[in-house]
């Protein structure tokens, strides 16, 4: 899947990979940066961290379902570009405010929200937008590809953020992001493959269902297929649980644990690293135990690796937040290129758009209400029973994947339903 594959001699599909690496490696050095501002230099608590970060995802529940219409109605790779640009031109004002020494949280607050919005345009064209690139039969092959590309981005963008941190300073290491947009949007650009054209009776007669019944369809599609329904209940669980660490985390490990930027940023590139080992094992661990069981697995080790994340403050922090991240950005890379594949593959084309958004709503809509509740709760009852709080709902996850449809799955499903 990895080093071998038809898509290695699809030259669009490179061109999509090679900017994604690019534009991934530059968001993980955001993911880092951007709560280091707040705690660092405008010493800022969980709670407003916990308020910055859901902002990134607050658009989603608000705005996805939506988008996932309005994909389903044109031509989804410009979307994919406006929605970088957008991106790129926020996350540039905040070291020009910097610079001009009138950076503020309500700015940090604004670009949030600016940036999740051109997140859900560009999340939901992107995976409506894959299957028409390479074609249902190589969607595993692409999806474990491009998971390899967060995985490289998981290992050099954190590192690589932490040094730019300890070097240039937070604010200005959010420079190279925005520039990684721009390379994200020259390769969409490049790209040749047209894609598929609009129905013929839209094209003669005008005419379309309303936006409710665009709505209703995707829902009715989501919650009547039995796989696609215990998959979003298991990734909502998983979404309340995994995201209250969030807002903690970095509180806990810049005033509690006493790491450096550096030190946090090397913590996620074990987990990136682990990652890409996770990507290169997927395909093998699927033909070896089942789709079901691993992907049931992958969320209960990855939970139970979470529950033992607070020992960091009993033992050496360095070890076992290595040990804690390596493990969870294993499983969860091999969770996610499996669950994503599933959807992807037994929803028809039309559909895809609102499948997604679908999903993003609903499970991305539960991961902002889970920041917030973090910072609540990091402020309130302290970061490590947030933590516990976290791996317990995790656990849930794992239990709902192995209990429901899923868990019978002994491979990927290889025929999607009539459109």
């Amino acid at each position: 899947m990895l080093w071998g594959g038809r898509l290695w001699r699809h030259p669009d599909f490179l061109k999509l990979w090679g900017g994604q690496t690019i534009s991934q490696i530059g968001s993980q050095l955001t993911v880092l940066a951007l709560p280091t501002v707040a705690v660092l230099q405008l010493h800022r608590g969980a709670f407003e961290v916990g308020v910055l970060i859901a902002l990134q995802r607050i658009p989603f529940p608000l705005l996805a379902l939506i988008a996932g219409v309005w994909v389903d109605r044109v031509r989804r790779r410009p979307l994919m570009i406006a929605a970088d640009v957008l991106r790129a031109l926020a996350l540039a004002s905040i070291p020009i405010a910097a610079f001009a020494n009138s950076l503020t949280l309500l700015q940090l607050y604004a670009v949030a929200l600016l940036m999740g919005l051109g997140s859900v345009l560009f999340d939901v064209a992107y995976l409506a937008y894959m299957p028409s690139l390479v074609g249902p039969a190589d969607l595993v092959e692409g999806n474990t590809k491009l998971e390899v590309t967060y995985s490289v981005a998981g290992l050099a963008g954190p590192g690589l953020g932490g040094l730019l941190i300890q070097l240039l300073g937070a604010a200005k290491t959010l420079s190279a992001d925005a520039l990684s947009f721009v390379v994200s949007v020259v390769t969409l650009a490049w790209i040749r493959r047209s894609e598929p054209a609009q129905p013929a009776a839209d094209l003669l007669t005008k005419s379309r269902p309303s936006l409710v019944a665009d709505l209703r369809e995707g829902l009715e599609l989501v919650f009547s297929n039995p796989l696609l329904r215990n998959q979003l209940v298991a990734l909502t669980l998983l979404a309340l649980g995994f995201h209250l660490v969030d807002p903690v985390l970095y509180v806990w490990a810049y005033r509690d644990l006493h790491l450096t930027p550096a030190i946090l940023g090397l913590t996620f590139t074990i987990g990136g690293a682990a990652g890409l080992v996770g990507a290169v094992m997927s395909a093998s661990a699927v033909r070896l135990v089942g789709l079901g069981p691993l992907m049931a697995g992958c969320l209960a080790i990855a939970a139970l690796a979470y529950l033992l994340l607070p020992t960091a403050a009993i033992l050496s922090p360095v070890p076992v937040l290595f040990g804690v991240y390596a493990v969870v950005g294993l499983f969860d890379t091999m969770f996610n290129i499996n669950q994503v594949s599933l959807r992807q593959g037994i929803t028809p084309n039309r559909l895809q758009g609102r499948m997604n958004a679908s999903f993003r709503t609903i499970f991305w809509g539960a991961w902002p209400l889970a920041n917030l509740i973090g910072g609540v709760l990091g402020s309130w009852i302290g970061p490590v029973p947030t933590i516990l709080l976290a791996g317990s709902i995790g656990m849930l996850s794992a239990v709902a994947i192995a209990v429901g449809p899923i868990g019978r799955l002994r491979q990927h499903p290889v025929a999607a339903p009539a459109a």
